[in-house]
């Protein structure tokens, strides 16, 4: 299934490593840390889905890359070597959509 947020059709996939920008923060600094930030509003403003798994993947739509890119980034290349930060852009996203508000879309990940 195809679907766009209020005519948008722009969403960004962040990656450190090859592995979602936020794993892979959380997997760098380690669970003390990770639970530090978790406290912190700059980092932990977005919505949360009612279920996430290790099966979905979370874009940014325009809007919610702008606030992460302004809130959140700052903050992760403290920790993060920032040549290593990938952004994917998509025109569309393609498949099971289980969760979707005005700054994300989380999928689950289609098994081939």
């Amino acid at each position: 299934m195809t679907k766009t947020l209020n005519n948008q059709n722009t969403y960004y996939r962040i990656t450190y490593n090859g592995e979602g920008i936020y794993n892979a923060l959380k997997n760098i600094v380690g669970l003390d840390t990770w639970k530090d930030l978790l406290n912190n509003k700059q980092l932990n403003w977005l919505p949360k889905p009612p279920e996430y798994s290790s099966k979905n993947i979370s874009y940014f739509t325009k809007k919610g890359y702008e606030l992460f890119e302004q809130k959140t980034l700052p903050i992760l290349l403290k920790c993060l070597e920032k040549e290593n930060i990938k952004i994917n852009i998509y025109n569309e996203i393609c498949n099971n959509i289980l969760y979707i508000d005005e700054y994300q879309i989380v999928i689950e990940i289609s098994e081939k």
